[in-house]
């Protein structure tokens, strides 16, 4: 039996598409500098799946109020997927893309994820600088320029929690509710920031040792 409480936009490939361009552009992959061994290729946010993790997190939180007057009636990852690519489209009808379209970069996606990923920088920044249309975009967004730009600082927010997170190293149970995680392995994210791992039986400092004298065997004298 599946234990799984993924977001619902990991099997839209259409979600999933828009994710990973996301997450692709907040961390690429890039070349880092290891000590003895030289330059070596470091893997970025979508080779660690936290794409995934970003659209988890957004589906399984209370970014929108419970009490809002309009709930909106598809997973927020879809919404926000949308938001994006209005975004993109805004940015294309302005002449603003430096790069042609690619549908190639991530297959399945619309507007947003086939940007170059400088052209995908200027739309976030777009996104976050209410240079759109208010009334044009998805709910929970539409005419909601405090949702928007908390999504846009977000979206990078969750990328670097998940890129340095154990998310990875979750392995097969990454899906799985927290209570059923497990670590399979040593995430990437940890050894990329210097983190050794949880330790147990540290000794923790707890004051200073003071000796009280004491009246043992002794009297009080009258």
């Amino acid at each position: 039996m599946s234990r799984s409480n993924g977001s619902k936009g990991t099997g839209d490939i259409y979600v999933r598409a828009t994710f990973q361009a996301v997450v692709d552009t907040i961390i690429p992959p890039t070349l880092r500098q290891v000590e003895v061994v030289g330059t070596v290729p470091a893997a970025g946010a979508v080779q660690l799946c936290v794409d995934e993790f970003v659209m988890n997190e957004l589906d399984h939180s209370q970014f929108v109020p419970v009490n809002d007057e309009h709930p909106i009636q598809m997973p927020l990852s879809r919404s926000t997927a949308q938001l994006l690519d209005r975004g993109a489209e805004q940015l294309i009808r302005r002449g603003l893309a430096q790069l042609p379209l690619n549908p190639w970069f991530f297959h399945g996606g619309g507007p947003f994820s086939t940007l170059s990923r400088e052209d995908r920088l200027q739309t976030l920044a777009l996104l976050d600088q209410l240079e759109i249309p208010l009334h044009l975009v998805p709910p929970p967004y539409q005419n909601n320029p405090g949702m928007i730009q908390t999504m846009i600082d977000s979206l990078s927010q969750l990328t670097m929690f998940g890129y340095y997170s154990e998310w990875y190293g979750y392995g097969t149970t990454r899906l799985f509710p927290p209570d059923y995680r497990q670590v399979e392995f040593f995430p990437p994210g940890w050894r990329l920031a210097d983190y050794p791992g949880p330790a147990f039986g540290y000794r923790d400092f707890r004051g200073f040792l003071l000796k009280y004298p004491h009246a043992k065997g002794e009297y009080p004298s009258d």
